[in-house]
């Protein structure tokens, strides 16, 4: 997934004046407001706040993913903030954020909406990344840094298959990060291939590129959630899975968050569930 499909030049802030976590917020809603991206601010500034009193979205590494679903909208938007001396937000691993990726969506592409978030988690993951972004120059230099950077998860399965074909040991050295991506791209092709009027076999053909690197197991379990209540793969907001809307079990969520090495599925209704 290339991440600028859905960041424009004109929605990076490349310094964010803002001292507080609210006023950053704020300020980032603010733009895509400008840029006629959302329609109006309050109905996302709110759910943004309300989120950020239940549990930061300062996911660690210096990154924040805050969010909301916004009715009205046609396809998943983000403004991009960058805050050089760093902002104290509550973050997971207690570091402060440089980059506040602030994400709005359709609630008919929560699927888009995994796929880029968790694009985001893969990619700014590796050090060079993080610092290619905090070291350029303008909002058009960090727009081609990030896409740049992320040609490489334009199809993550095709780079996976590559490696594993190369170096074995490179399938046995994954983490929940490259399942995620690699279901969540799994369940878009199955909505595209629902919706496509032309081009199917293509889409068909990623399927199955994509299942062969799927773990068999976790392939069954996939694949009976689909045929009986699809989506396989939602996110899990203030601890709530968003498939069944049931509160995951306090210990559990724990577990989940801050294990990154496995992927893991809701007790109450079995779905792959991404801790966001």
């Amino acid at each position: 997934m290339l991440l600028t499909e859905f960041i424009q030049t004109d929605c990076i802030v490349p310094n964010l004046l803002a001292a507080t976590k609210g006023e950053a917020l704020r300020e980032i809603t603010h733009v895509l407001f400008d840029k006629r991206k959302i329609k109006g601010v309050g109905p996302a500034l709110d759910q943004i706040m309300a989120r950020e009193t239940t549990e930061s979205t300062g996911i660690g590494h210096g990154i924040a993913v805050p969010h909301a679903r916004v009715s009205g909208l046609k396809s998943l938007v983000c403004a991009l903030g960058r805050v050089n001396g760093g902002l104290d937000f509550a973050a997971v691993d207690r570091n402060p954020v440089h980059l506040i990726f602030l994400i709005c969506y359709p609630p008919t592409q929560q699927t888009t909406y995994l796929n880029f978030i968790a694009t985001i988690a893969r990619l700014l993951r590796h050090e060079e990344h993080l610092n290619a972004l905090l070291e350029a120059d303008d909002a058009e230099a960090i727009h081609a840094v990030l896409s740049a950077i992320s040609e490489s998860m334009a199809t993550p399965e095709q780079d996976l298959k590559a490696a594993i074909e190369t170096d074995t040991a490179a399938g046995l050295d994954r983490d929940a990060h490259t399942d995620v991506i690699l279901l969540a791209r799994l369940q878009l092709c199955h909505e595209m291939l629902e919706t496509a009027r032309s081009g199917k076999k293509q889409i068909q053909e990623r399927i199955e590129n994509i299942r062969s690197l799927v773990n068999p197991r976790t392939l069954k379990q996939f694949d009976r959630v689909m045929k009986a209540r699809p989506p396989a793969m939602v996110p899990v907001e203030g601890d709530t899975c968003q498939g069944c809307f049931m509160k995951l079990p306090t210990q559990f969520a724990q577990k989940v968050r801050q294990d990154e090495q496995h992927l893991y599925s809701c007790p109450n209704c079995s779905r792959f569930i991404y801790m966001v």
